[in-house]
């Protein structure tokens, strides 16, 4: 019966050493897998990320204002062709119709005419306008970097936060594992008589926790992935891992050069800064309505006009030479009474409507719609100066400049903010590191402890109650230290978020 006991002593052993194995290691797939780096994430980020998308966006629109202002020192030119239409019809020229000036019926007309027009504006504002924009333009650059800076440093946070659900995962599969390895000592202690009914359903009890806890690691991780895909711009699709690891080292900076790398070079500074300087410009601008503006115009136009009916042209064509033989004949006659008689006019000869009349008159009215008469050049300069606009302008310009003192006011307090969470952070990431250090001898001391209160057990000399709690002891340290690990990482984060750069050392163990 002895060497019963001391057999299922050394298997009991055994799984003793299998249940305390050394700390958590990287996660492994037996499948292949994709696998994702921090760089290729942040990659992804700005190509599909859709705010930082709209913000590069504008970039494009405040480089066409620029092009626009400058522009405004280029003459304008325009065109036009119209193309008409009048049908047959007595006309009414103003309170007085056709008939009233005997014209009961005119024809149906087409008409056409072009213009064209060059015209040059220039004025203070032209100027000025072209400074505002340029501003506007660096203030809208500062600011896409800035948005690039908050991208990287969220893309990371997700990053982080990924990893650190990955581990859990792993932390609850030993977890699991080790209360597996509980539960058949206990039941093997309880077969051979060496231990109470209640022990095993205790490491039962145990053992379902555990797996309650990796069921939950399990949905979190897979909650972390959805938000960093979330922040990358694309679709959770199949099982990724990150494969970028991230390594506890002493801080060494000194708070002064921190404060002053973040004060020359932090993304959001400069664009305060650049939102200060173009409002400035818009100051500049409003005041610009003071100066005189001068305008020249130029242009050259023509029509055409033909009649629809040129039986109606001919026609009136006849009545007026007739008309005009009328009215011969009449001053003949006067001519003749007169003492002496003058001269007479051969009207016969003089008024007289021939072929050659009617052909000029179909010809001459073949005109539409491209057949134009020309007008006269026309041009035109002016020179206007501002004298009153109702106050519209001192308003306008104490409005710029309020908006730029709550600019200038903005940039100060973004200094202000800057320097309180470089210090704050790097505070932080000191005690954290601290912290890490600390949990590091902890876990050691909890594995310790449960390998010993394993030993004992396993020899009797020990209670399940003190396995079980060596056993809790060993889990909090190893979730403490996790934690730990991660809160030095989110620190740095923290820490590099209120820099405006990068300060995690290179692969070659050098600081940025």
């Amino acid at each position: 019966m002895s060497r019963r006991v001391i057999g299922i002593g050394r298997q009991l052993s055994a799984l003793c050493v299998l249940l305390f194995a050394a700390a958590p290691a990287g996660l492994v797939s037996q499948e292949r897998q994709a696998t994702l780096t921090l760089e290729e994430a942040v990659s992804l980020a700005r190509r599909h990320n859709p705010n930082y998308l709209m913000q590069k966006n504008d970039e494009i629109e405040a480089e066409w204002q620029v092009r626009e202002a400058y522009g405004a020192f280029l003459p304008s030119a325009t065109s036009s062709l119209t193309l008409g239409y009048q049908g047959e019809g007595t006309p009414r020229l103003g309170i007085f119709t056709g008939a009233d000036l005997g014209l009961s019926r005119t024809p149906a007309y087409y008409s056409s005419g072009y213009s064209l027009g060059l015209s040059y504006r220039l004025s203070g504002a032209s100027f000025f306008q072209l400074g505002q924009q340029r501003a506007h333009r660096r203030a809208v650059e500062a600011r896409s970097e800035a948005a690039d800076f908050q991208l990287t440093a969220e893309v990371t946070r997700r990053y982080l936060a990924v990893l650190r659900a990955q581990d859990a995962v792993q932390l609850a599969e030993q977890e699991l594992a080790r209360a597996e390895d509980v539960l058949t000592l206990a039941r093997a202690r309880f077969e051979v008589g060496a231990a109470m009914a209640l022990e095993p359903l205790q490491a039962e009890v145990e053992h379902g926790q555990a797996r309650v806890a990796l069921l939950q690691a399990r949905n979190q991780l897979d909650a972390e992935k959805l938000r960093l895909f979330e922040t990358l711009g694309i679709e959770y699709e199949g099982d990724v891992i990150l494969t970028t690891s991230f390594d506890v080292f002493e801080p060494r900076w000194r708070l002064e050069d921190l404060v002053a790398r973040a004060m020359e070079r932090h993304p959001e500074l400069r664009a305060a800064r650049a939102a200060e300087q173009a409002t400035k410009a818009v100051v500049r601008s409003a005041r610009s309505q003071y100066l005189p503006t001068i305008e020249l115009a130029a242009g050259v136009s023509g029509y055409t006009r033909e009649a629809g009916d040129t039986e109606f042209l001919i026609t009136q064509a006849r009545n007026q030479i007739a008309s005009a033989w009328r009215n011969c004949m009449n001053t003949n006659e006067i001519r003749a009474r007169l003492n002496p008689p003058l001269a007479l006019v051969d009207c016969d000869a003089e008024y007289r409507f021939t072929p050659d009349d009617e052909a000029a008159i179909i010809r001459q009215n073949d005109v539409f719609p491209f057949t134009f008469t020309k007008e006269p050049l026309s041009a035109q300069l002016r020179i206007s100066v501002p004298i009153f606009t109702g106050f519209s302008r001192q308003r306008q310009i104490e409005a710029a400049r309020v908006a730029s003192e709550d600019a200038r006011h903005r940039r100060r307090a973004e200094e202000l903010r800057i320097r309180a969470e470089v210090q704050t952070a790097l505070q932080s990431l000191q005690s954290a590191a601290e912290a890490v250090r600390l949990q590091s001898r902890n876990r050691e001391l909890g594995e310790e402890q449960l390998r010993l209160a394993s030993e004992r057990y396993r020899l009797g000399a020990a209670s399940f109650i003190e396995l079980s709690e060596a056993a809790t002891i060993k889990a909090r340290a190893d979730r403490a230290y996790l934690d730990a690990v991660y809160a030095f990482h989110e620190s740095l984060a923290a820490l590099e978020s209120a820099v405006g750069e990068r300060l995690r050392p290179a692969a070659d163990g050098r600081e940025p």
